[in-house]
């Protein structure tokens, strides 16, 4: 069922059809081992510490189903639209998840993506929430809403709900009869009263629970949220999309902005021009939409990712903005291409930018470790005792104690890490050491220079050029002893790129693994993924391709160090 959109720009309110529930109901899944006594020593969930100390929430959606949790043994329709098949490694998307399609119920799931929320700097849960009707696949998505709200309160996060007052409108078109529109989100009202809103972990924002509304798109005057309303007490602080206050007035509190075309315009104009009582702010990673490819109608139009680029820049927009909330568009919508979670094409990259831009003691490593806690709940799933032992690190990564979920999860606490040598890893002597390959003859766009300042010594790497270029500078090792390593280097970043990655491979022909930058102003330290190193020979470095003329677009790198884990 598609999901029309009210999205404002330049104060202005425009219609758009975006993202959507299912009409069908299919989808959602479900060294020594310490000894028992030792789960006394696990402490209770501990906020993340960071510098950037407003709240950050992150938008979630329930409506995804695998095989083994729709209860008819077939793939969700988020995943399939009209002619995908997971089966065959297609999904409705243009980039695919890392732990592969799923069911947003399967609990070990949402263990997996509330301990990554939790380590990337997340506050809390916005839970997209379809209502209580009966009707098509609305009881399983919320089904899976209160999976994941059961979690939430053990790993340490909170939760909101954003109403989907349009189901109500929608429902109908489905067969399903709805007498009395304003009874049947009356019932909603209760239900969130009763069930949620009283949870010592539910967001509060003045005193009063955060309710949001994607919309309104069936009740769009203010009497009809004042009746809504009735049943409730205290009466929420409720949020409408931008623009559309006016539509609840007497009722709403404030806006919160969206995803939409006219991108970093239209979010500074809401950030400078919208005086508001309670004000989101939002980041996402682009919009690259599945819909036209599967055979469902919606937007066409998409802004660009640029790596993280576009993510970390509407991050920064939203903290400068001087709002005391952002939320991020989204955790998961996949067909809508504004995933912030884990993919094959993106790997940790949003995350670990979130990471860095709110100051976040953790890194990499530590999503890592919760990608190994998930893919042993798999692989030892129905060994009770091995589970308990997962439950265990699983409680020691909610308390913050990382190294002794490490322990459990692979058999050791790991030993400290060693930095191996490597010839000027800080450009001193130039670009010696470093050759550069290009595949069109655009080797010239990597160089070394001392514009800008570098943050070691007097000179950095530069991947800059007037024309388009496309460049890989690297370093190769061999003799290396087996085991796992890591790059890591101080980079900064600007303007948009085709894309640019720190990236290691163990040969010249294999994939590599890489991180996606983002921009970054300022020196920041970045890493790729964990590699395992077999064969003695490693190949490492910086891959910047840039598909625009004007010199608007660079990367600097420095102080470039190889870790042996």
């Amino acid at each position: 069922m598609t999901r029309p959109l009210w999205s404002g720009a330049a104060g202005v309110a425009f219609t758009l059809v975006l993202a959507a529930c299912g009409a069908d109901s299919s989808e959602r899944s479900g060294a020594a081992p310490p000894a028992p006594e030792e789960l006394a020593t696990v402490s209770s969930p501990v906020a993340v510490s960071k510098t950037f100390t407003k709240k950050v929430y992150v938008h979630w959606m329930p409506w995804f189903e695998s095989k083994a949790t729709s209860g008819n043994g077939t793939w969700g329709q988020h995943w399939t639209m009209a002619n995908q098949n997971p089966d065959q490694g297609r999904i409705a998307a243009y980039a695919y998840p890392l732990i592969g399609p799923y069911g947003s119920g399967d609990k070990d799931v949402i263990e997996y993506q509330l301990l990554l929320m939790k380590y990337a700097g997340v506050d809390g849960v916005l839970i997209d929430w379809p209502g209580t009707l009966n009707c098509v696949d609305y009881p399983k998505n919320k089904q899976n809403a209160e999976a994941l709200i059961a979690k939430t309160a053990s790993v340490g996060l909170e939760f909101a709900i954003v109403y989907e007052d349009h189901n109500l409108s929608l429902a109908p078109t489905y067969g399903c009869s709805v007498p009395d529109r304003y009874a049947a989100a009356r019932a909603d009202m209760s239900y969130l009263q009763s069930n949620y809103f009283s949870k010592s972990n539910y967001i509060r924002i003045n005193n009063a629970p955060l309710l949001m509304d994607f919309g309104p798109q069936t009740f769009t005057a203010p009497s009809d949220w004042t009746n809504i309303f009735s049943v409730l007490s205290p009466k929420p602080t409720f949020l409408t999309l931008w623009y559309q206050q006016q539509q609840a007035q007497g009722s709403a509190s404030g806006e919160y902005p969206w995803i939409y075309s006219d991108f970093i315009t239209g979010l500074t104009n809401f950030y400078n021009n919208r005086p508001l009582g309670v004000k989101f702010g939002v980041a996402y990673p682009g919009f690259n939409p599945f819909y036209q490819a599967g055979g469902w109608g919606g937007p066409t139009w998409t802004l660009p990712y640029n790596g993280t680029g576009t993510f970390g820049q509407t991050v920064d927009l939203a903290k400068n903005s001087g709002v005391n909330w952002i939320q991020l568009a989204t955790w998961n919508d996949y067909g809508e291409g504004s995933m912030i979670e884990p993919t094959r094409e993106f790997g940790y990259g949003f995350l670990t930018t979130l990471q860095q831009k709110l100051g976040v003691p953790y890194s990499q490593t530590q999503l890592e470790l919760v990608n190994t806690l998930f893919n042993q709940r798999k692989q030892y799933a129905g060994n009770s005792s091995k589970q308990a032992q997962l439950d265990q690190a699983s409680a020691y990564l909610a308390a913050l104690q990382p190294d002794q979920a490490s322990a459990i999860l692979n058999g050791t606490t790991p030993p400290p890490s060693s930095t191996i040598s490597i010839p000027n890893p800080s450009f001193e002597s130039g670009t010696s050491d470093w050759p550069t390959w290009s595949p069109n003859g655009t080797a010239g766009a990597a160089f070394s220079e001392t514009y800008g300042g570098a943050h070691g010594g007097s000179y950095h790497l530069t991947h800059w050029s007037q024309s388009p270029f496309e460049t890989w500078t690297y370093q190769t090792r061999s003799g290396l002893a087996n085991g796992n390593y890591k790059l890591r280097a101080w980079v900064k970043a600007g303007g948009s790129f085709g894309f640019a990655r720190i990236q290691v491979k163990t040969c010249a022909s294999c994939t590599p693994l890489y991180t996606s930058l983002g921009t970054y102003s300022n020196w920041t330290q970045v890493e790729t993924p964990t590699i395992s190193v077999t064969g003695g020979y490693l190949e490492y470095g910086f891959h910047t391709q840039v598909t625009q003329s004007g010199g608007a677009s660079y990367v600097n790198m420095d102080d470039v160090e190889l870790v042996k884990l």
